[in-house]
């Protein structure tokens, strides 16, 4: 349903702004990422389960390295006397 709602709004845009085949694009998409997952509805979750699996991993490697930046901040001895983190 966004899809139609992007393609109906560009046709109605397209007399007020410039460039507005951008959103009639982003529409077909929609439109088109629909009607594949209607006729693939496997390969559809299939899809979805990769991309939450992409984003566990990345966001597990993002906050691993910002462990071991803090914790190697926690080791460090210059820092200065005044700090909120000084032992």
């Amino acid at each position: 349903m966004t899809g139609v709602f992007e393609l109906v709004q560009a046709v109605r845009l397209r007399l007020v702004i410039e460039n507005e085949w951008t959103l009639g694009l982003s529409g077909l998409a929609s439109v088109v990422f629909g009607v594949l997952l209607a006729v693939w509805p496997a390969a559809g979750a299939l899809a979805v389960v990769w991309l939450i699996g992409s984003y566990a991993v990345l966001s597990g490697v993002l906050l691993l390295a910002l462990a071991f930046r803090l914790r190697a901040f926690g080791q460090r001895t210059d820092r200065p006397v005044g700090s909120p983190l000084a032992a």
